[in-house]
């Protein structure tokens, strides 16, 4: 990873920070992305203290606004002319109520399927440059089981915060086999850390009672799953869905051809209403 330029959203806290603290002790040159500046800062000056690598930046940036993942690429061309890797870890809290952003969309679909649709789409220039550039998504990994329910996908009909998730990581799954097909020269992964804890997980009632009951038998820490990411981007992995200790799914239950096709042109619909 020396010299490799890697942009990691919500690299300011849990796995996003975890990932970033290693890949900078490897060498890498980092731009981390997340909302808040003053835990930027923070961040970046933590990380830079325990790797001694100074080549640690941060941008500001709400993800979950169609207008700002374009400000942002703007930004990171301004900063990277090649980018070698590209890490979406950026999450939200997931409501016990569904929630929209100003743009419309429901709150964990905008920053956990159409920010990573989008952002990855505006910076296909400079990952081009890059000699074998990789995008890695962590959100299911092809280990959420059952099919994509397209006619609930923004929790129209109906919404709770765990089918958030799983629609959020299906979605995700789908979203990274159409990248895989389209886009060869770039190797694309979607990893499933599993039950992490740290982060926004931490942050939920209901998620803080699995962890601290019978979550605590199988959960694991924000460093394990970075250190699963690290292996991913420096080891000889294919393009693919990975999980935990970079186990392989080849057949996830909602990927047949048809479910992948209308995933992402259900994005290009949306951008073009959002961008019209």
């Amino acid at each position: 990873m020396q010299n490799q330029n890697v942009v990691i959203t919500g690299g300011t806290d849990g796995i996003g920070k975890a990932t970033a603290v290693q890949l900078a002790k490897l060498g890498a040159c980092l731009l981390l992305i997340s909302r808040n500046p003053h835990k930027g800062a923070a961040a970046v000056a933590e990380i830079k203290r325990v790797s001694g690598n100074d080549a640690v930046t941060y941008l500001q940036a709400d993800l979950s606004l169609m207008k700002n993942l374009q400000r942002a690429a703007e930004q990171i061309r301004e900063t990277f002319d090649r980018l070698d890797v590209l890490v979406h870890c950026a999450g939200n809290l997931f409501s016990r109520q569904r929630t929209l952003t100003d743009d419309g969309l429901e709150l964990s679909f905008a920053i956990q399927y159409m920010a990573r649709f989008v952002l990855t789409n505006e910076l296909l220039d400079v990952l081009r440059a890059a000699p074998a550039p990789q995008v890695l998504s962590v959100m299911g990994g092809g280990t959420i089981s059952g099919q994509v329910d397209f006619d609930n996908l923004q929790g129209e009909k109906s919404y709770g915060f765990t089918e958030a998730i799983r629609t959020t990581s299906r979605a995700g799954d789908l979203l990274t086999l159409e990248q895989i097909a389209r886009y060869p020269e770039t190797t694309f992964y979607n990893y499933g850390p599993g039950l992490v804890r740290s982060g926004q997980i931490v942050k939920n009632p209901v998620m803080r009672l699995v962890l601290n009951t019978v979550g605590r038998l199988f959960s694991r820490s924000a460093e394990q799953a970075a250190t699963d990411i690290v292996a991913l981007l420096t080891g000889p992995y294919a393009s693919g869905l990975y999980g935990i200790s970079t186990k392989r799914n080849d057949d996830p239950e909602c990927a047949d051809a048809a479910s992948v096709r209308r995933m992402w042109e259900y994005g290009e619909t949306v951008v073009a209403k959002l961008y019209a």
